[in-house]
């Protein structure tokens, strides 16, 4: 299955007009639809994603991602489990060098789990992460 981890500033961007990525992210989103079987994001990165857009954005913006994201053919959202809380919050403690969010170690744990290498996003410590972990970032 060809499927890519949408992190939440991928959704901030394209679902908030005047973000700086809006334009290329929906290029890049586009271009998805046509080429992968499915988009993977966690209910934490949903909620983190829905709550900065509804503050930059307004709650209608806020609202259609929301929408989009209950379609279930398209969007896998994994529900954040004890076990990969436990696991993201002890990564989180253990790269004292690292500014990533408790997050951003759920994200990369998630991706691991389900062996998913490609992820969609515009957050510098993605970029850091990509390096750590190995997956590819657009």
């Amino acid at each position: 299955m060809n499927i890519v981890f949408v992190d939440a500033s991928a959704w901030i961007a394209l679902y908030h007009k005047r973000d700086k990525y809006h334009k290329p992210a929906w290029t890049i989103y586009e271009q998805f639809l046509n080429e992968v079987t499915g988009f993977l994001t966690s209910n934490w990165v949903a909620y983190e994603a829905i709550t900065i857009v509804k503050n930059r954005a307004g709650y209608k913006a806020a609202k259609t991602l929301w929408d989009i994201l209950q379609d279930r053919e398209l969007f896998q959202v994994v529900y954040v489990d004890r076990e990969l809380e436990k696991r993201a919050i002890d990564l989180f403690w253990r790269y004292q060098d690292k500014r990533w969010g408790v997050v951003d170690c759920s994200s990369m744990l998630l991706m691991e789990r389900r062996d998913c290498s490609l992820a969609f996003g515009y957050d510098h410590h993605f970029v850091e992460a990509a390096r750590q972990y190995g997956f590819a970032l657009v």
